[in-house]
């Protein structure tokens, strides 16, 4: 019992991370608005998280994840919503935008692994995998602003490789986590897109 509490203790930040996680996952999965309420506060405990672990850019995304969710929980109250139910209607994104996404990807990539450089001290592909998982999720947010299913396609490898990261940098907690975001976001992925059959 004395080791539970004492782990419970020492990770306790890392466990509420965890648990709003999971709370906003579900609620993404769901395509349900309150998932920006969640993403809120889960940002702030994981600017804290990769701050710690030294994952600058991560860091960054959180930042960044905590003023865009503010964007995004407007801009889902005011777009695409039944006239009836009020449910969302999630669309899928128009092939014009493939290219610019891509490419957009990989210039902030770029950018965030040049900054990182001078300001992280982790190895190569620490930093490298860094920069990519930041930029994928600043794509993906951008994405699922507009109520894109295809912006899971960009998180699924974020969190994969944001799970690998960290269990490099010895955080098991946040590293099974992000573990659990790969498997339910493959599952939100199929159920946005089933989503979209619906209307």
């Amino acid at each position: 019992m004395d080791i539970i509490l004492t782990f419970i203790e020492d990770n306790w930040i890392s466990i509420t991370g965890a648990i709003i996680g999971l709370i906003y996952l579900y609620l993404e999965y769901k395509a349900n608005v309150w998932m920006w309420a969640a993403s809120i506060v889960m940002a702030a405990f994981y600017i804290y998280i990769f701050y710690h672990t030294e994952l600058y850019a991560s860091m960054g995304i959180y930042i960044y994840f905590f003023m865009a969710s503010i964007y995004g929980w407007v801009v889902w109250i005011m777009r695409n919503r039944d006239k009836e139910s009020g449910a969302e209607i999630i669309t899928s994104v128009d092939k014009k935008y493939v290219l610019p996404i891509i490419i957009g990807v990989i210039i902030i990539a770029v950018i965030i692994y040049f900054i990182l450089k001078h300001f992280s001290h982790n190895i190569l592909l620490v930093t490298i995998g860094d920069a990519l998982t930041t930029s994928l999720n600043i794509v993906a947010l951008w994405m699922i602003s507009r109520k894109w299913a295809e912006q899971w396609l960009l998180v699924i490898p974020a969190n994969a490789i944001s799970s690998i990261l960290l269990f490099v940098q010895h955080d098991m907690m946040s590293g099974i986590l992000f573990f659990i975001f790969f498997i339910v976001s493959i599952m939100g992925y199929r159920n946005w897109k089933k989503m979209i059959l619906t209307y």
